[in-house]
């Protein structure tokens, strides 16, 4: 092979490495007929959106910027079953409640549940027994809040909490309450809340007190 056609192979071969190296620089152009895969919503926890609950309902409906300590029963609780109907019928005369709300909220307080560990809040809180308070009895009568003060200095009263029922998707619920305290009427009700960019917000409520 002469001088000429060796340099002739030499400049073939050199561009055809050059074009294998183009080829391989340039990046691909994404497929159109690709289509973009949704992202998924995170599942809310009803564990933690129950805390959450009854943290705002305590914040909103309790006096939280006076209270130093809230003390709450350990067990859950609704009001008697022959008043439960009317007054579910009452919160209704208001606004009608989501079918799967009230549905869930009479599912899961059928019986008294443990409030550890669901009741998982920031504020300052002490569960106590019913077995405490009835050793405390008669509440009605100074003498008993006087021993109560005594046990209890930084408690204004004591709280009973229900579960707290959800609608399908975790957005609204509905949770009751009653209130006991020195020299007050005993309070109770129910409070529906909607979830509000990841915050419980109260929309409305029925009351009671005797």
């Amino acid at each position: 092979m002469n001088v000429k056609a060796c340099i002739i192979l030499i400049l073939i071969i050199g561009a055809s490495l050059c074009a294998a190296c183009g080829q391989e620089a340039t990046p691909s152009a994404p497929d159109p007929t690709e289509t973009m895969q949704p992202t998924e919503t995170p599942q809310l926890d009803r564990d933690n959106e129950e805390s959450a609950v009854y943290e705002a309902l305590l914040k909103d409906s309790f006096r939280g910027d006076f209270i130093e300590q809230y003390l709450i029963m350990d067990q859950t609780r609704v009001n008697q079953p022959k008043l439960l109907e009317q007054d579910m019928a009452n919160l209704q005369e208001y606004k009608p409640l989501d079918k799967e709300l009230m549905e869930d909220f009479l599912a899961v307080n059928q019986q008294p549940s443990p409030l550890e560990p669901i009741l998982d809040i920031e504020l300052q809180y002490q569960l106590i027994t019913q077995e405490e308070i009835d050793e405390l009895r008669p509440l009605d009568e100074e003498s008993g809040w006087q021993l109560f003060d005594e046990k209890f200095p930084n408690a204004v009263g004591f709280i009973y909490l229900s579960r707290v029922g959800f609608n399908a998707d975790l957005s609204q619920a509905l949770v009751y309450f009653e209130q006991y305290h020195y020299d007050q009427p005993i309070t109770g009700g129910y409070q529906v809340l909607n979830r509000q960019d990841g915050v419980w917000v109260g929309e409305y409520g029925y009351e009671w007190d005797t």
